[in-house]
């Protein structure tokens, strides 16, 4: 993996920052949340049950994580884990969700949705602590607020993402929060950019093409990314480093 030495994307004319794993560290969330969809689907005005706190179990959830590409995929793996059936790669979970068939993924995505509408609505306190933002990100999108081609390209619904900026004080533009959905990332960035220079920065390889003829594209290693998924070529950031590059776009 090679870290770029200098940010010669700084002047590129748009920005694309990936959310959970790149600006949010949402692994506290997502395990909670997706856990109830099982044990708790509906939720009352008392504390909702919390997800398994063994240690074990906490471990292979996390080392699952970059397996994961839509929040229904976190249902399985819960699944999967407490039936000792924890998948080793890519593949293994890939099979595991076919196994389970576009049906059953689409209702736990809509289960797992629910869940988070009911945990806002009656512990918002409760589900926002478990959303913090990595160090420096604050700050980062405060000063990246008014830049008009700075959006944030996710999985998840705008409506969530901009409940967790709004706790942290963050003041973002919703129509800026781009929902990626089925897309390919990639493609909404071609079509958001045209071939205008653009910079992309993600924590799932499967999302960046670094040979993308306008579009450079950066690798998170703070995020949930597993060295194996990248190579001696695969550029890379730091989070220090990322941060240095919004600088330089927000000064552009």
């Amino acid at each position: 993996m090679s870290e770029v030495p200098d940010m010669t994307d700084k002047k590129a004319e748009w920005l694309f920052l990936d959310f959970d794993g790149v600006i949010c560290d949402s692994l506290e969330e997502c395990f909670q949340s997706s856990w109830l969809v099982d044990h708790a689907p509906v939720l009352g005005e008392g504390m909702p049950p919390a997800a398994p706190p063994d240690a074990a179990y906490r471990a292979a959830f996390r080392a699952c994580r970059p397996f994961v590409r839509s929040g229904e995929d976190y249902v399985v793996l819960h699944r999967l884990i407490a039936a000792s059936e924890v998948p080793k790669s890519q593949a293994e979970f890939d099979e595991a969700l076919a196994r389970v068939g576009p049906e059953g993924l689409a209702k736990a995505k809509a289960s797992l949705y629910a869940v988070r509408e009911s945990l806002l609505a009656r512990h918002r306190g409760l589900w926002l602590g478990w959303n913090p933002l990595y160090a420096g990100m604050a700050e980062a999108l405060t000063r990246l607020a008014g830049k008009e081609r700075a959006r944030i390209l996710s999985t998840k619904r705008p409506e969530f993402i901009a409940e967790i900026l709004a706790h942290q004080g963050v003041a973002w533009p919703a129509e800026r929060i781009i929902y990626s959905g089925k897309d390919r990332k990639l493609d909404i960035v071609g079509r958001m950019a045209g071939l205008e220079s653009s910079v992309l920065i993600d924590d799932q390889v499967e999302h960046l093409d670094f040979k993308h003829p306008s579009c450079s594209c950066y690798a998170a290693l703070w995020g949930y990314i597993t060295l194996s998924a990248i190579t001696e070529s695969t550029p890379v950031l730091s989070l220090e480093r990322a941060l240095d590059l919004l600088r330089d776009f927000q000064s552009a």
